[in-house]
């Protein structure tokens, strides 16, 4: 249950973004055969995700499904967990800071306890929750949460209050997440409600590291929103295969293996 399910994840989430979504369309955007989007989507109909249809599939509307991150939060944890830890060792006493949203993200989070003065600003709501927590241990954190609209199956604010905010601030780092990432084409994600926070998070700080387990490595998202010479540094795992290593290597963008 990894690389599998981790697509079967994203499609859901695709379907429930559009509506309705062809068979054809989901095998291009996820570069896997017909037969494969259709036992996904047989897999997906069974769990009551979504409703199977002539040459595609459409959002069961009358469900009120699991959020989608509480699905994605499980997967690679042991990865995740080395690569938040990593990433915290770059936040210094003092230092304003983004971190946007995701699994990675929050468990960035839980490695902040023995830092001090920080300003941290967030577009998710699972993250501000960690926040909370964390801001009753430290009394000396200030917490800004972005608000904005809320969409069914994230756990993230967007939209044009969530843009502005961002759009407002600067920060000496922005710690981002990603739904896919490929070395020619960049970030990409499903929604152009995310691709517009997203930029407006890279926009804001200084130093822009990008928080990510291998398997989302050359793959595709709906939307390219960012070239990835834009990020200074990308913490990943060691499982990054040696060819994605070399070609980022060569982009100049730093890459960090945990």
């Amino acid at each position: 249950m990894r690389i599998p399910e981790k697509r079967r994840i994203d499609i859901r989430n695709l379907i429930q973004q559009e509506k309705t979504v062809s068979v054809e369309k989901i095998a291009k955007l996820f570069n896997i055969s017909p037969i494969t989007v259709r036992r996904d989507l047989e897999k997906l109909q069974d769990r009551g995700l979504i409703s199977k249809v002539h040459g595609g599939a459409i959002v069961r509307d009358s469900l009120a499904p699991e959020p989608v991150f509480k699905e994605r939060i499980n997967l690679y944890r042991d990865e995740k967990n080395r690569i938040a830890a990593e990433a915290a060792k770059r936040i210094n006493d003092g230092d304003s800071i983004i971190i946007e949203s995701g699994s990675t993200c929050q468990g960035l989070v839980k490695n902040l306890i023995n830092k001090n003065k920080l300003k941290i600003a967030t577009a998710g709501i699972s993250v501000a929750g960690e926040l909370l927590n964390l801001l009753n241990i430290k009394n000396d954190f200030e917490i800004s949460v972005c608000g904005g609209i809320l969409r069914a199956g994230s756990s993230i604010y967007v939209g044009p209050h969530a843009v502005s905010f961002f759009n407002s601030i600067n920060v000496d780092k922005s710690f981002i997440g990603a739904v896919a990432i490929s070395v020619a084409k960049g970030l990409s994600t499903a929604t152009q409600f995310d691709a517009e926070l997203s930029k407006a998070i890279i926009n804001s700080g200084r130093e822009v590291i990008l928080l990510a387990d291998s398997s989302k490595f050359e793959t595709q998202s709906y939307i390219n929103f960012m070239p990835l010479t834009q990020i200074d540094e990308i913490i990943t795992d060691k499982a990054l295969d040696i060819k994605i290593v070399e070609k980022i290597k060569k982009s100049g963008v730093k890459l960090t293996l945990v």
